[in-house]
């Protein structure tokens, strides 16, 4: 099945946006043949979410593990090389993020241009309309805000059904979740068991170095358990909570709460909340 993530067409200067690095960066990466962009017939490079997501492998290997090229290189070829039948799965499992096109009918509906809905919510007018194009690059504190204004929950703006698949099932595999559109890369969100318009049950896959964006809050009451690697949870803005395998976290949603993997593994976690806000 072909991996539904693909159909998005970027632009390098997308890429560097959400990888967190120059245009320049990219290119000598490519010069480097760490990244292989499309090229068109015009002769214009184009790029996939899988190149947002290798130029984040590359910048991690780099910057936490201090990588020589030749062996980023030798790390990317593994990576390729290795079985892709679980990430095949995966990928079928996944539901495409609707995200950027869900938030252009609002706007449109409202008959707002994107420069006024940017200076609304606060962003950069270039990265909403980049969010709209290609569903990536945005946060959660950045979807909160966006959510609020439309009045719109974050299923809506996932363009998740809440009722569809597991959502009233009393038992789910292991696996066998439905993987929700990603907020950004290198977070990953599994729908396990939850109740409808009550409690939300997900497992959470976040990747080194990767953080919140910012602080938010909603209506409602979190849990959470790690069960692999490190997790930072920082509470009111104040109250910093570093969490590893077996420690568990309870707190209100109403509180401003933010989070990071400052590990050097993906940190694997139970989140489950109470309330209709997400």
């Amino acid at each position: 099945m072909l991996d539904t993530r693909e159909k998005t067409t970027l632009r390098i200067s997308d890429v560097s946006r959400h990888a967190g690095v120059s245009v320049s960066t990219i290119r000598v990466w490519e010069e480097q043949e760490l990244l292989t962009p499309t090229y068109t017939q015009t002769g214009r490079r184009t790029y996939r979410q899988s190149d947002v997501e290798t130029a984040i492998a590359i910048k991690r290997m780099r910057s936490l593990h201090g990588m020589k090229i030749s062996e980023i290189k030798a790390a990317l070829s593994a990576q390729s090389a290795s079985p892709a039948g679980a990430e095949t799965e995966a990928g079928e499992r996944e539901i495409p993020s609707e995200v950027g096109a869900n938030l252009r009918k609002l706007r449109l509906a409202r008959r707002l241009t994107i420069k006024k809905v940017a200076e609304i919510v606060g962003v950069d007018p270039s990265l909403l309309a980049s969010i709209e194009r290609t569903s990536l690059g945005i946060n959660m504190p950045l979807l909160k805000r966006l959510a609020s204004f439309y009045g719109a929950t974050l299923n809506r703006l996932m363009g998740v059904d809440v009722t569809a698949g597991n959502s009233n099932d009393e038992v789910v595999m292991r696996d066998h979740g439905v993987l929700l559109p990603r907020l950004g890369l290198g977070v990953q969100m599994e729908r396990l068991c939850s109740g409808h318009g009550i409690m939300a049950c997900k497992r959470w896959k976040v990747e080194p170095g990767i953080h919140s964006n910012g602080s938010y809050r909603h209506e409602g009451e979190e849990f959470l358990v790690v069960i692999s690697g490190e997790f930072e949870v920082t509470i009111d803005n104040a109250r910093i909570h570093r969490l590893t395998k077996g420690d568990s976290l309870y707190f209100r949603s109403h509180l401003f709460h933010s989070w990071r993997n400052p590990g050097q593994e993906t940190a694997e976690l139970i989140w489950i909340g109470v309330g209709d806000s997400f």
